[in-house]
């Protein structure tokens, strides 16, 4: 998706994350995923008359620390709201938000793409209980029918709001990698998109590039995948931008995004803050914040995942891809670090071999990293060995192997193994000959200019010597041999 001659779109993003408590925002229920429909209950989740909530004081930690991860301005006083709708997954009829006293505002996002890196605007950062979940899809449901799991109903749901100033889906897809690394990294929620942790609403209007006021505004809720949210924003666009070129008008509605027709599906005319009859929580007093608590809070919370990337990407060379593996995989960015120091001849070698051959061997085995008893110093001293000729890279993949296996010293692994690299002139020349003498028609056709007829030659030595002739001492002495008489 991107901006034509005359027309551009406008994308503002709400995320809501389910926060890692024990229990449900205003009652003692278990916060718990997979457990059977409708057991994690009670009077006050299930909005039964009478019931009266009670706020969960580790919600509004987490609520705040993650306002802080954000960069968000924390208020004086948060309060809750009653925002008031009729919806069958929502059993009192309102839901208890926070509209005028959320728990953060006016934060940022770091991002990081290939043309480099930039910061997203987030509005504000607040909490909601979540709903009930419909159940449709699944084998015990009948066609045309919908049950509803209250399980969910009353899990503590943040709401990262950003600012609509995100200017396309490759834009909004670097926004959320980054903020859904930052609430990890914070520690407020596993961001589990297939267990719903983390579920994505978006908003895109399309205007005329000379027009100062932002198109109508439409709605695409309950995206759980970036591929889902990529893809449905594309379409939104294109849509719209269809509908303003024919001389129509774009509707405000909601919509939702079909995976299988790869279409957005209008499913109730777009709601505004109007409409909700916002009013003040009288269940619930308002909560004074001291700046002591939130200075506590922030303890522990670094500069970002966005720090570590531009560390990545400009001190070791690493590629965005990469930088992402390294930073974001358990293990790896300590890792990385101390065998780049242990090595010392440039970084970039140690990120090959970890996102290459150390991820590939991990991926075999379905371990990770730290389960595995290989130290930074240990792949350090085998990349010298490989630098000083003294193992080619089959071998060093084997002593790699080893080393996954049951750690020691590259070194000692080699010569255990006879896996030391054979760089001596003489016995390779020796050989060199022999193959010439085997392959006369190979012979001819390199010096008829015949480049690839090398192979054979190279061939010949590297099975005469279990592939442990040095290559550039073969190539070297191919040349030799065939230049004399």
């Amino acid at each position: 998706m991107a901006a034509t001659d005359e027309y551009e779109a406008t994308i503002g993003l709400e995320v809501h994350v389910q926060l890692k408590t024990r229990t449900k925002l205003y009652c003692g229920c278990a916060n718990e995923f997979g457990a059977p429909p409708n057991t994690l209950t009670c009077p006050v989740c299930l909005g039964l008359p009478g019931s009266l909530p009670v706020i969960n004081g580790e919600a509004l930690r987490l609520g705040f620390r993650a306002a802080r991860a954000v960069k968000c301005t924390i208020p004086d006083v948060v309060s809750f709201d009653r925002k008031n709708y009729f919806y069958p997954d929502l059993p009192k009829g309102f839901q208890i938000s926070q509209h005028f006293g959320a728990l953060g505002f006016d934060g940022e996002v770091e991002y990081w793409s290939d043309e480099g890196f930039g910061v997203i605007a987030v509005e504000r950062v607040h909490l909601e209980e979540d709903t009930a979940k419909a159940v449709h899809a699944e084998a015990y449901v009948r066609p045309g029918e919908t049950l509803l799991d209250f399980n969910r109903a009353g899990i503590p749901l943040m709401e990262v709001v950003s600012r609509p100033v995100i200017e396309s889906a490759t834009q909004a897809r670097r926004y959320i990698v980054a903020l859904r690394q930052t609430l990890v990294e914070a520690g407020v929620s596993d961001c589990d998109l297939e267990k719903g942790a983390f579920r994505i609403d978006t908003n895109i209007s399309v205007k005329r590039k000379d027009r100062p006021t932002l198109g109508e505004q439409v709605e695409i809720k309950n995206l759980n995948s970036l591929k889902a949210m990529e893809a449905a924003l594309e379409y939104e666009f294109e849509r719209q931008l269809e509908i303003l070129k024919g001389g129509g008008e774009v509707k405000r509605v909601t919509l939702h995004y079909d995976d299988a027709t790869g279409e957005t599906v209008p499913t109730r005319i777009k709601e505004l803050r109007a409409d909700y009859r916002y009013f003040g929580e009288p269940d619930l007093p308002p909560v004074r914040v001291p700046s002591s608590y939130i200075d506590d809070l922030g303890e522990g919370i670094g500069p970002g995942p966005g720090a570590r990337m531009r560390e990545l990407l400009e001190r070791y060379g690493a590629t965005v891809a990469e930088a992402e593996m390294l930073a974001f995989t358990r293990g790896y960015y300590d890792f990385l670090k101390a065998a780049a120091a242990a090595y010392g001849a440039g970084p970039r070698a140690v990120v090959n071999w970890l996102v290459g051959d150390v991820t590939r061997e991990l991926k075999e085995r379905g371990e990770q990293l730290s389960d595995t008893p290989l130290k930074p110093g240990a792949l350090a001293a085998l990349l010298r060995l490989l630098d000083a000729g003294d193992v080619n890279v089959p071998a060093a993949r084997e002593v790699l192997a080893e080393l996954m296996s049951s750690g020691g010293e590259p070194a000692a692994i080699l010569e255990a193994k006879g896996l030391a690299q054979i760089s001596d002139a003489a016995d390779i020349e020796k050989l060199v000959r022999e193959a010439a003498a085997a392959n006369p028609k190979a012979v001819a056709d390199i010096k008829s200019g015949k480049e690839k007829a090398r192979r054979a030659l190279v061939g010949y030595v590297m099975k005469k010597t279990a592939g442990r002739a040095n290559p550039k001492v073969v190539n070297e002495l191919i040349a030799k041999v065939l230049a004399g008489p």
